[in-house]
């Protein structure tokens, strides 16, 4: 038969609780790493996605014929796949302003760029195929800092 020590006894009544309490600090921080790394690997993924959707669209309305409405419609087909494409905006516009020396593409406004009609731009003429959706329509969370904020795809091709 053995003796239990009296020392022993008293640490391990003062270390009841310690796991609960270190629990309770430790499970907050890592719910919202967790949320975190969820809200961030949707938002590549959206953002893959629509530059995708841009790419194929861009690709469809190359051939000769296809009109912008079939093009529009054909990335919001692509795109209802994952998200509601009511929320996207999909616009075609006249790219000839990347033909000129001297353009750096980050100092482009793209949204001030002419539309353009596929189906009567000449051959070799360059438009962009653009996407955009506002974050707060498909984020998981809706975090307070992206309020506000947009997710693009886009593409620019030569018309075939």
């Amino acid at each position: 038969m053995t003796l239990r020590n009296p020392q022993n006894i008293r640490r391990s009544t003062r270390r009841r609780g310690t796991s609960a309490v270190e629990v309770a600090l430790m499970m907050p921080v890592f719910i919202t790493l967790l949320a975190g790394m969820m809200e961030f690997s949707h938002a590549l993924f959206v953002s893959h996605m629509l530059k995708a959707a841009a790419k194929s669209g861009a690709r469809y309305g190359s051939a000769g014929g296809v009109t912008t409405a079939q093009v529009q419609d054909k990335v919001k087909q692509i795109v209802a796949s994952s998200i509601n494409a009511s929320k996207c905006t999909v616009l075609i516009k006249d790219a000839g302003v990347f033909d000129t020396s001297g353009v750096t593409p980050s100092n482009i406004n793209y949204s001030t760029l002419p539309p353009v009609e596929l189906s009567t731009i000449e051959q070799g003429h360059l438009y962009i195929v653009q996407v955009t959706v506002p974050y707060s329509q498909v984020a998981l969370l809706t975090p307070k800092w992206v309020i506000g904020r947009t997710i693009t795809g886009q593409s620019v091709l030569r018309h075939e």
